[in-house]
């Protein structure tokens, strides 16, 4: 009867761990998913409030068309941002200009 006794004892308890190990595993993976997502979150934050802002003031640049190529600008005037077309837009209507020698060079004759 004895023995019986420490055998199901045993037994319990071993149910016991699983059970704890199973409820731990199941809680460390609930929340790995809520710090990803809480990470993910503050990701997109922190990139709406940087997305479009001046990296000298902070204030969010304003869209201005200039020569009809639209491009941002700092309000406060702490510069110009164009994408890569409109630069190349840029340089191929001011071909004689700086710029557009900058993008249009003429090739060496070899």
């Amino acid at each position: 009867m004895e023995d019986k006794d420490r055998l199901t004892e045993q037994l319990e308890r071993k149910e016991r761990g699983e059970e704890d190990a199973y409820f731990a595993r199941r809680d460390r993976a609930l929340l790995e998913t809520l710090h990803e997502a809480n990470d993910e979150a503050r990701r997109q934050e922190l990139l709406e409030r940087v997305r479009m802002r001046c990296p000298d003031c902070g204030a969010r640049l304003v869209r201005v068309t200039h020569r009809g190529v639209t491009i941002e600008e700092c309000p406060t005037g702490h510069g110009m941002w164009l994408t890569r077309s409109e630069l190349h837009t840029l340089a191929q209507r001011e071909r004689d200009s700086w710029i557009g020698r900058y993008f249009y060079r003429p090739r060496p004759v070899v």
